[in-house]
C-alpha cells in the first residue's frame, strides 16, 4: 500500500527545514526524542508505509512536531477520501506553477535580450555623438590655439613696445639738464 502523497511530501519538507534550522541531524533527533530513525526518515519523506498502524504514525508525527515546535496537523494519508480531495486541490496549483515557471524563464530571457539590444543601440548612438563632438572640438581647437598664440604674441609685443618707450622717455627726462641760475640779489617780490 502506498502511503505517500504530494501533501505529505510538503509536510516532510517542513520537518526537514525546521530540523536543519536547529542544526540537527536525523541521528541527533532520534537520540534526543527516542524516536526510531526509520520513523524520522519516513515523516521527513512523507511516506508512512513504515509505520505498522495509523495510530503509530499519528503519535510519532505529533511527538516529532512538538520537539521541533511545529504547529502542523497530521495529514491523514490513511483516509483515501481525504487524500483524493487534497490531490484534487493540489493538481490545479501544480499546473499553474509549472506554467508560471516556464513563463517566467521566457519573460526573463526576453527582457535580458531586449535590455542588451537597447544598451547596444544607445551605446552606438553615444559613440557617434561623442565622435562627432570630438571632431568638432578638434577642428575648433586647431583654429583657437593659432588665434590665442597670435593674440598673446601681439599683446606681449605691445607690452614690450610700451616698456621700451617708457624707458626712453624717462631717460630723456633724466638726461635733460636745466641750466637755471638764481640771483640772490634780486629782491623778493
Amino acid at each position: 500500500m502506498n502511503l505517500k502523497s504530494a501533501h505529505t511530501g510538503k509536510i516532510g519538507k517542513a520537518f526537514i527545514n525546521a530540523r536543519i534550522l536547529r542544526s540537527l541531524t536525523q541521528e541527533d533527533v532520534a537520540g534526543l526524542t527516542l524516536i526510531n530513525i526509520d520513523y524520522i526518515k519516513a515523516i521527513e519523506s512523507g511516506d508512512y508505509a513504515v509505520f505498522p498502524a495509523r495510530m503509530f504514525a499519528v503519535k510519532y508525527f505529533e511527538k516529532y512536531a512538538k520537539f521541533l515546535n511545529l504547529d502542523i496537523n497530521f495529514f491523514d494519508i490513511y483516509n483515501a477520501e481525504v487524500v483524493e480531495a487534497a490531490e484534487d486541490e493540489l493538481a490545479p496549483d501544480l499546473s499553474k506553477k509549472s506554467f508560471l515557471r516556464e513563463s517566467i524563464i521566457y519573460i526573463v530571457f526576453i527582457c535580458v535580450v531586449l535590455f542588451i539590444s537597447l544598451f547596444l543601440i544607445f551605446q552606438n548612438n553615444d559613440i557617434d555623438e561623442v565622435t562627432e563632438v570630438t571632431l568638432n572640438e578638434t577642428s575648433a581647437n586647431t583654429e583657437d590655439p593659432k588665434m590665442d598664440i597670435e593674440s598673446n604674441f601681439k599683446n606681449d609685443l605691445d607690452g614690450l613696445h610700451n616698456e621700451i618707450n617708457n624707458f626712453f622717455i624717462q631717460y630723456k627726462l633724466d638726461s635733460i639738464q636745466l641750466d637755471v641760475t638764481v640771483d640772490s640779489s634780486e629782491p623778493d617780490a
